[in-house]
């Protein structure tokens, strides 16, 4: 396998954009976005947190990948939707696998996404929801808006305003495959406080969970009491603040622990538990089982 820049973060492994650099089949805009056809060289086989937000469609063939855990089977004809910090897994793949992928760095991603009514139900959504097997016409249709952008990757390196070309093209394409779903986005909206206060919740979250499990911090980094964090969160989702923290926390917890070789009271030790036994604890309220349990399951 290709040796890129891949950084270990409790025995799973991390995949910067970059490493999209050192493909000769990927069609790339350095730290921006890429395009490819080939998943084999990604080193899939093994669990990535991906850096990237991707959009895969399936041409041909199947393959079974885990996403955060969950087993999905993608069929031709299959949309799938990862988004960045997501936990991703190549199980199996047929032989005639043919595949057509976008993928776009973070900070694109969220350039991209903040042009969108409503984003922060759209994400949830997508997360809650990431496979969309299309039937023919819509396959058909996307296809081609998929080969469109390629072939602008292809013809447009001459073009100063590139970047901005291929962003403007990238956008209609992720309006039309949000387009693909049955219920109309909303349209035309300003944004709540609320909304806005819910997506800057979940973004630090994901990003400091292993160190910090109290609403308290996550209140006080947006400069808001718990108390209404966790209305905030109750309106939104219907779920409070604190549930969110514990439930991804669980979440990186059963990755941990089906992915590294590391005890469990390293693993109570990298999600920054007081001791093994209140992760014991923690664990098996949130999972239903112990964390020895879940790991001989997982084996």
């Amino acid at each position: 396998m290709t040796n890129f820049p891949l950084h270990k973060n409790g025995n799973i492994r991390t995949a910067d954009f970059s490493m999209l650099n050192y493909l000769q089949q990927v069609n790339v805009l350095p730290d921006k976005i890429a395009m490819f056809t080939n998943l084999k060289e990604f080193g899939l086989e093994n669990y990535v947190k991906v850096q990237a937000a991707v959009l895969l469609l399936v041409r041909r063939g199947s393959v079974e990948v885990e996403l955060d855990l969950k087993t999905y089977k993608l069929e031709a004809g299959a949309l799938f939707i990862v988004f960045p910090e997501q936990v991703l897994k190549a199980k199996k793949a047929s032989d005639d696998f043919d595949p057509i992928c976008i993928a776009c760095s973070k900070n694109m991603i969220e350039e991209l996404i903040i042009r969108f009514d409503d984003n922060t139900r759209l994400i949830l959504k997508t997360r809650e929801n990431p496979l969309h097997q299309l039937d023919e016409n819509k396959f058909e249709q996307l296809n081609e808006s998929f080969e469109f952008l390629k072939k602008k990757f292809e013809t447009s390196e001459a073009n100063t305003c590139r970047l901005q070309v291929l962003k403007n093209f990238l956008i209609g394409l992720l309006y039309e495959c949000i387009g693909m779903d049955d219920e109309p986005m909303t349209t035309d909206v300003v944004k709540s406080r609320g909304q806005v206060l819910f997506s800057q919740f979940i973004d630090l979250v994901v990003e400091h969970h292993r160190e910090q499990h109290s609403v308290k911090f996550y209140a006080d980094e947006l400069g808001i009491t718990p108390k209404y964090l966790s209305a905030v969160a109750e309106e939104q989702t219907g779920k409070n603040a604190k549930r969110w923290i514990d439930e991804h926390i669980a979440l990186d917890a059963k990755v941990l622990l089906r992915s590294s070789s590391r005890d469990i009271q390293k693993v109570s030790k990298i999600l920054n538990f007081p001791d093994v036994s209140f992760f014991g604890k923690f664990f098996k309220r949130l999972v239903g089982v112990s964390p020895k349990a879940y790991r001989k399951t997982a084996e």
